[in-house]
């Protein structure tokens, strides 16, 4: 068994990874191993630049899915918010949709020519557009945000009560306990789900290829060196790919130094108990959830409607 996971991880992972960093140091216009593309990379605007709209809109798009998913679990795991088991299925169906199918429902509903640019148009409304560095972060924003509420509910859901309960008895009000004792004990989750929205939208391709519209990122140009028209630049989308791959790299270190200043071990024998909220109480606490994953259920919507 061990032989063949050996054998499985050579295949699969390593011969493929080595084989792509072997031929980012060579190049047609020099003779053996060479750092060309590397300088070539560093030292052109058109390719650099390219990097830190990558590591922008990743980063953007890390923080509004934070934004989003912390309330949202917190809401769902404390409150007894209307149809929570619904909302919860919803979310992890937003996740189900294919980055291609998901930006071209995005463009059927909010492009130049879209049903709901057109709608609102009628009523005086001019939508933001969907297309550029906006567009693309909130297409990753509304896709990406069920990792963050995926990993934190969890979490949140383990905590052992008496923390809480302790903070409060030392006179910690509700918010004051958010932020010292919730929000630490679960920060490796945070970190987690964090991650993986980054690197997710680093590695996407089809959501900037469809919305871009002259805002280049990496997946983007290292499709383009590979399939150019001119002829290609195996060499040089090569050394691009390995660019990717150390700045996922990069941040899951940091994730690990994170995560290993704050790491707890709990068992949770007394799971936190959700709040019963009545009447327009309970309302506020679900409509978050009415106006996000309305909106982020949108493209599931939209391929079902069009299939037909």
């Amino acid at each position: 068994t061990r032989l063949l996971v050996l054998l499985l991880l050579v295949v699969f992972l390593i011969y493929p990874f080595s084989s792509l960093i072997y031929q980012s140091f060579f190049s047609t216009r020099a003779s053996g191993a060479t750092l060309l593309n590397y300088k070539d990379f560093f030292s052109l605007p058109y390719y650099y630049k390219t990097l830190f709209n990558s590591l922008s809109v990743s980063l953007i798009a890390t923080l509004t899915a934070l934004v989003i998913g912390l309330p949202l679990a917190y809401l769902m795991t404390r409150y007894n918010v209307w149809g929570k088991n619904i909302f919860h299925v919803l979310i992890i169906m937003s996740l189900m949709s294919p980055p291609f199918i998901g930006a071209y429902s995005w463009i059927l509903l909010f492009g130049r020519s879209g049903f709901l640019t057109k709608l609102l148009a009628k009523i005086g409304v001019i939508v933001p557009t969907v297309y550029g560095r906006g567009g693309i972060v909130m297409v990753f924003t509304l896709m990406l945000y069920p990792y963050i509420y995926l990993y934190v509910s969890g979490a949140m859901s383990s905590i052992d009560k008496s923390l809480e309960e302790a903070a409060e008895n030392l006179g910690s009000n509700k918010i004051r306990r958010i932020f010292t004792v919730t929000l630490p004990v679960v920060l490796p989750s945070i970190a987690s789900g964090a991650v993986v929205v980054f690197m997710t939208a680093l590695a996407d391709f089809g959501t900037p290829m469809l919305l871009g519209e002259g805002f280049k990122v990496l997946p983007v140009m290292i499709y383009e060196e590979y399939m150019s028209e001119m002829g290609g630049n195996a060499n040089l989308a090569s050394a691009i790919s390995v660019i990717v791959v150390l700045c996922s790299s990069l941040v899951l270190f940091l994730q690990k130094m994170i995560v290993a200043k704050r790491n707890y071990v709990m068992t949770s024998m007394r799971p936190p108990e959700v709040i019963k909220l009545k009447g327009f109480k309970r309302f506020l606490a679900t409509l978050p959830f009415f106006i996000v994953v309305g909106v982020s259920i949108l493209p599931q919507v939209v391929v079902i409607i069009t299939s037909f």
